[in-house]
């Protein structure tokens, strides 16, 4: 079960201007949609204005994130993605990957905004650093900086709201009237 913490809009524009400081970070989207390359951010108003978007739109019930910080250090990579069989009648996608990237995940229902703040943790990326060469070297990356800024966020967004299991629109729309 995945959890995360019941917000506003407002409250996510503040913890976006929390990322945000004291070191801006580059901020691209965590995948694509089928068939487009990642979504790159210029600044925290275009972060802000992607999920008003998502929201207004009503079309998406998820989108993530990706943060790096240059002090961070590391290699960050854009995946391209082969589907088989296609999704939506395209073929490939692209994902953000990286070690010591940090992830905003947004969940949204018509009438909720959940938020989660996720980053691996050094021990994780120790246990699939052979699996996955291309991302390279765990040591490369600054991990008391990594775990210090998403301790950070993970507590500003705590003291935003409850946190509670993620609601889907699946789950809204399968739930039994009440009488």
């Amino acid at each position: 079960m995945t959890l995360a913490t019941f917000i506003s809009p407002a409250d996510f524009d503040l913890l976006v201007d929390a990322a945000y400081h004291p070191e801006a970070p580059t901020v691209t989207s965590s995948e694509s949609a089928p068939g487009a390359a990642l979504t790159h951010f210029a600044d925290a108003d275009a972060v802000k204005a992607q999920a008003a978007h998502c929201h207004a739109a009503g079309d998406v019930d998820h989108y993530a994130f990706g943060l790096w910080y240059r002090g961070a250090g590391g290699t960050v990579l854009e995946r391209r993605i082969d589907f088989d069989p296609p999704r939506d009648g395209h073929r490939f996608g692209h994902s953000l990957a990286g070690w010591g990237l940090i992830h905003l995940h947004l969940y949204w229902t018509a009438d909720t905004l959940q938020c989660r703040v996720v980053a691996h943790a050094r021990a994780a990326a120790e246990k699939r650093q052979a699996r996955y060469p291309e991302l390279g070297a765990i040591d490369d990356w600054n991990w008391p900086q990594i775990e210090s800024t998403t301790f950070r966020l993970q507590r500003r967004l705590a003291s935003m709201g409850r946190t509670g299991p993620v609601i889907r629109r699946a789950d809204v729309w399968q739930r039994p009237q009440r009488p």
